[in-house]
């Protein structure tokens, strides 16, 4: 097999690697998957997806260390902890609520969730740390010898990676959504939202120690 075709595999890899980890994106997927269907779950994946591309940009242009300043960190953070910590709320107050969330003709949740997914994605820690850390690494196994389009190409089979799996969990999501009851409907969105409110207080603490 020709070589970059196996760094492609292994690029394809890193990407559904990346996008496996149950954290905030994922939650929210989930929980707009089994509210209110394939769509909603999948734009918000989409929009992690497109902050993903933005970071990958900064690092192909060589702008990364614009956002290892402090104050842009604590930016992000602020925004991230504000954001992440609404959802969280939101989720909860929504699996206590005498209103039915099973409706698959709902679109009372469904606003926006391409920016919620992109800003969650773009104010995500671990998001920083791969496309700065795992991502830069990943490029120095391209040889050097490499034109930059084959770095940009191999550079979108880690989004093409991303992509796929955010499929799958918006089309499992989807699929089970059919399967279950109300109840499980409040489970889901209840554990949801204290995952969400978990991220949130983590992203609290980096800020504390930031500062």
């Amino acid at each position: 097999m020709n070589h970059y075709m196996l760094l492609s595999v292994h690029f394809i890899m890193l990407g559904i690697s990346l996008a496996v980890p149950v954290g905030p994106i994922k939650l929210e997927m989930i929980r707009r998957g089994f509210s209110d269907g394939f769509w909603p779950s999948w734009l918000v994946g989409l929009g992690a997806v497109s902050a993903d591309f933005i970071f990958m940009l900064f690092v192909l242009l060589g702008l990364s260390p614009f956002l290892h300043y402090s104050a842009v960190q604590i930016a992000m953070l602020s925004i991230g902890i504000l954001l992440i910590g609404y959802l969280g709320t939101t989720s909860i107050k929504s699996a206590f609520s005498s209103k039915a969330l099973l409706l698959f003709n709902n679109n009372t949740s469904n606003k926006n969730p391409f920016w919620t997914g992109f800003i969650i994605a773009l104010m995500n820690p671990y998001n920083f740390m791969f496309w700065f850390g795992v991502y830069g690494g990943a490029l120095q196994s391209i040889p050097s010898s490499s034109g930059e389009i084959i770095k940009i190409g191999l550079s979108l089979c880690i989004l093409a990676g991303i992509i796929l799996w955010n499929l799958n969990v918006a089309f499992t999501v989807n699929f089970f959504r059919s399967l279950v009851n109300e109840t499980v409907i409040r489970w889901v969105t209840g554990f949801a939202g204290v995952g969400l409110i978990g991220f949130s207080g983590f992203l609290l603490y980096k800020l504390i120690t930031l500062t």
